[in-house]
């Protein structure tokens, strides 16, 4: 019968490995959050710019409101 010899440093080697790979994944999840984070904000951005030129151009608060998805009172304060 074989037995089994656990070798020290093979364990603080593959615990070292797995500290690593849990520090890779921690850094490509806070990128891809930020990624998110970033598109989201370009897209209320966007909508608020296009809510501006339609005030601008004289159509009603209402209608900007339900045409971008802002609510009333964003609409109404971008008309300020």
């Amino acid at each position: 019968m074989i037995e089994k010899y656990i070798n020290p440093h093979t364990e603080s080697e593959l615990k070292l490995y797995e500290d690593s790979v849990n520090a890779y994944r921690d850094i490509v999840n806070a990128i891809r959050t930020a990624e998110k984070k970033k598109f989201a904000e370009g897209r209320a951005e966007g909508r608020a710019e296009v809510a501006r030129k339609m005030l601008d151009k004289g159509m009603s608060t209402e209608l900007v409101a339900e045409m971008t998805g802002l609510s009333l009172e964003e609409v109404s304060s971008l008309k300020q």
